[in-house]
């Protein structure tokens, strides 16, 4: 059944890549680009506030040392570097320059891309970067229009309009994920902007709120499960809001209570480092300046529960605790999906100790097949697998996006809470079918000590005659320093910030192995991950293992 699954995705994927090259062929004449203009503006009738954008943007000023380039140099940035080529094209940056001395050299680099790109191209034109170029341009009009010429100015209107209208035109060929959100909120900005693309602004608002009622859970949590495009999805959806405000324009009820529901899944996933935890396709996001953002908007976000999403967090003193206690996403959900189930992470005074490896989105496939396997996580696995069997086939991934073959399920899960401790357990069956065994994993967080108790068990439920190889994995943060005690059973963890933890075990030995960190974007980090490992056959098994503060 799984490989009938496999070549039926496989003959639909070669059907559409054939439309999607027939697609791009059709954007790049002459007569669709003709079709995009579809009227001539004389003017923008709403310029929104520069600092609603500079949320957005998440490099410095000089990420491109933009004002020493010329701008013909800038357009040879390479497409493989992927983080620098969607973060050039899509603008943003522009809420970081100067605005006094930068006026000129901003027209000319605008000048420049409308003069190479100002028809469709495939790589620039991507629905998302194509998006945020439009928030960015609008959003800065004191630096990139006032003061202009009149060919200029005809020229940069006549740009808005053609990419405004490819993205009104393609919306609905896109999957509910945070893309459609972003390209949901450039249309509605661009039906704002001016008066003879109300059209666009309807479309916008309306597919927004289809967005909602698809994409999230009933807590607003998305679908995906995945921390970071909680972030994306509250920073659109506030940005919107502040937009319509601005221009007195109504604000929908949908949007109040999605924003409401997000903010409440935002406080849930900030940690005292400023950091959301590594889960389910996260990469690393600070959220520090985006937290004042919120202040000076008097946005204010609640929530008392300790589990979203099925990610519960437990918060003891100065420390925080997370573990993913959830069932893989809908596979048209599960792009950047991966198999860490009951992986934890743990955050001490602002420093992370025990972490999950990342996704390496902005690297290359090799390694976003690695970070999707639970080795990558500080969790179980067996036999060198995952809780998950992923789709390997490149074209049908290419298409589909990464999907699932065989997929976890959580089959008990108990969290309990009384004066002295935190108690949380939960089971999967991601090894069930191959080798018969179901994962446990027990946690007990004492409350009147940086003291945390964990347990990893395995049942036999199925006949499986061969022994298996366990492994369980706790991923050291970048920078910190581990030793190994003589004995073996434990081993000494040493923060920055002066604070002592120890891991140990009672009936097990530690080893100590290089390994790398994908959480960074712009580059893989090397740390180091702590492991206990043993075969067996037995029909059940228990590895106890603690982690506590040491003076």
């Amino acid at each position: 059944m799984k490989k009938l699954k496999s070549i039926q995705l496989y003959f639909f994927s070669i059907i559409k890549l054939s439309l999607l090259s027939f697609r791009n062929y059709y954007f790049s004449t002459s007569f669709y680009n003709k079709k995009l203009i579809t009227f001539i503006p004389d003017r923008i009738f709403y310029n929104p506030s520069t600092h609603l954008s500079s949320s957005l943007a998440t490099i410095s000023n000089d990420f491109y040392k933009i004002t020493d380039t010329s701008p013909e140099l800038l357009w040879k940035t390479n497409i493989k570097e992927k983080l620098k080529f969607e973060n050039l094209h899509s603008f943003l940056w522009l809420a970081k320059l100067d605005r006094k001395h930068s006026k000129d050299f901003t027209k000319n680099i605008i000048a420049s891309w409308i003069d190479n790109y100002f028809n469709f191209e495939p790589n620039t034109w991507k629905m998302e970067i194509a998006a945020k170029r439009i928030i960015a341009w609008v959003s800065n009009t004191d630096i990139v229009l006032e003061g202009s010429n009149k060919i200029y100015k005809e020229k940069f209107l006549f740009s808005l309009i053609k990419q405004s209208n490819f993205l009104s035109k393609n919306l609905k060929n896109l999957f509910y994920d945070t893309s459609k959100i972003i390209c949901c909120s450039a249309i509605i900005l661009s039906g704002m902007i001016f008066r003879e693309n109300d059209l666009n602004y309807k479309i916008g608002i309306k597919e927004l709120e289809k967005i909602v009622k698809n994409y999230f859970d009933d807590e607003g949590f998305p679908k995906s499960r995945n921390p970071e495009e909680v972030f994306i999805c509250v920073k659109y959806f506030i940005l919107i809001r502040e937009w319509l405000k601005e221009a007195l324009k109504p604000i929908p009820d949908f949007l109040n209570e999605i924003i409401k529901k997000t903010g409440g899944c935002y406080t849930i996933l900030s940690c005292n480092n400023k950091q959301f935890p590594l889960f389910n396709g996260s990469t690393e996001i600070n959220h520090k300046d985006y937290d004042i953002f919120l202040k000076t908007l008097k946005y204010k976000f609640t929530n008392k529960n300790n589990e979203v999403g099925n990610l519960f967090k437990i918060k003891n003193k100065k420390f925080e605790f997370f573990i993913d206690c959830g069932n893989p996403p809908p596979n048209k959900f599960a792009k950047y999906y991966q198999a860490g189930c009951l992986s934890f992470e743990l955050i001490s005074n602002k420093q992370k100790i025990i972490c999950n490896s990342g996704y390496g989105k902005y690297f290359s496939s090799k390694i976003i097949s690695l970070s999707r396997s639970t080795a990558a996580h500080s969790t179980l696995y067996i036999n060198n697998n995952s809780s998950c069997i992923f789709q390997k086939n490149k074209l049908i991934n290419k298409i589909y996006g990464s999907s699932l073959l065989e997929q976890h399920k959580i089959i008990d899960k108990n969290y309990t809470e009384n004066k002295d401790f935190y108690s949380l357990t939960a089971s999967h069956n991601g090894y069930e079918k191959r080798f018969g065994y179901i994962h446990t994993r027990s946690i007990k967080i004492l409350k009147k000590e940086d003291k945390i108790f964990g347990q990893d068990k395995l049942n036999k439920t199925k006949k499986y005659d061969n022994s298996i190889l366990f492994s369980i994995r706790f991923h050291i943060y970048p920078n910190t320093k581990i030793v190994k005690t003589k004995a073996g059973n434990s081993v000494l963890i040493s923060l920055s910030n002066g604070e002592g933890w120890l891991l140990r075990s009672d009936t097990n030995n530690f080893e100590i192995e290089k390994s790398i960190f994908l959480g960074n974007k712009k580059k893989i980090l090397n740390n180091e991950s702590i492991f206990i490992s043993n075969s067996t056959k037995e029909t059940s098994i228990s590895i106890d293992w603690v982690i506590e503060r040491v003076n």
